[in-house]
């Protein structure tokens, strides 16, 4: 009996630290819900309207976040960042383009669709923060920004005229993530893009999968309850056109001298043939009056 009342009172201590301990851990970076974390339940990123500007233009960068849970989201905040540019020779990140070669967004706006209820800002820099607040079963808001291009000035403009000398937006592809945050059901949740993270996080995340993973990826790695989607918008000067006019212009003359010459030879039109020599004639004649003139002292 003795020896049961001892063993008891050296278990009480452990047994108190252990659950003193559990309570004092911190939980996960991203403790997944199922349902919040699913595929076909998470907000929905649709109707994406990207630009294709030349430098010196703007133009409108627009999407809509549906809620897709049959519960309404709270506190919701959508942010989005233009964070890489890419072109033929390689990829680089926003903050290793010059600052006056970036792209700026310089308005955004959101409307619920329901009411029509729009608020705008007018962020800077290459982020924009959108917070329309309660997002109810269902409901849609369509988020807007106006993206700025620079032209890049002339040395006459510059170096004469004293204009300041702009680089001007360099071209390429310019890649846009998302972070979307909201409550569900009393609980805070987050969710990301793909240009969040590395490729080393991201191939981490997508091969080290635990049984029951929504969307085949690891959300506990990556921090976050869902994945939602990247997009992108083009800068880029178009192709010349008067290069292709000049070739038309000289294909249709080469095919109307074949037809004329073709013509000649036959000799079915006599009147074209005696209108050939007055012109070879005329022709002649402006050549010897240039050889003439050369040969003045």
């Amino acid at each position: 009996m003795r020896r049961r009342v001892a063993t008891q009172m050296v278990f009480r201590p452990v047994v108190a630290l252990l659950t003193l301990a559990l309570l004092l851990v911190p939980p996960s970076e991203a403790d997944w819900d199922p349902y919040v974390s699913h595929p076909g339940y998470i907000p929905d990123f649709h109707n994406f309207t990207t630009p294709q500007m030349t430098p010196g233009e703007s133009g409108q960068f627009t999407l809509e976040v549906t809620n897709r849970y049959a519960e309404p989201l709270e506190n919701v905040i959508v942010s989005m960042d233009i964070y890489m540019r890419a072109d033929i020779e390689g990829s680089e990140v926003i903050d290793a383009v010059a600052a006056d070669a970036r792209p700026r967004i310089t308005e955004g706006c959101w409307m619920r669709l329901s009411n029509n209820e729009v608020e705008c800002d007018a962020p800077t820099g290459q982020r924009a923060t959108f917070s329309p607040g309660t997002l109810a079963a269902g409901e849609a808001v369509r988020f807007s920004t106006e993206i700025q291009s620079t032209e890049e000035r002339s040395w006459l403009r510059c170096t004469l005229l004293g204009s300041r000398c702009d680089a001007g937006t360099a071209e390429g592809t310019y890649f846009v993530r998302f972070m979307l945050e909201f409550d569900h059901n009393g609980t805070a949740r987050s969710m990301l893009s793909r240009g969040h993270w590395s490729m080393a996080e991201w191939e981490t995340a997508t091969t080290d999968v635990p049984d029951g993973a929504p969307g085949n990826i690891n959300l506990t790695a990556l921090g976050v309850d869902g994945v939602i989607p990247d997009s992108s918008f083009g800068v880029k000067e178009p192709i010349p056109k008067w290069p292709l006019y000049v070739m038309i212009g000289l294909t249709v003359m080469f095919a109307g001298l074949a037809v004329v010459f073709y013509l000649e030879e036959e000799g079915t039109y006599p009147k074209l043939n005696k209108w050939l020599q007055q012109q070879r004639g005329k022709l002649n004649q402006l050549r010897l009056r240039l050889k003439h003139r050369e040969r003045r002292p």
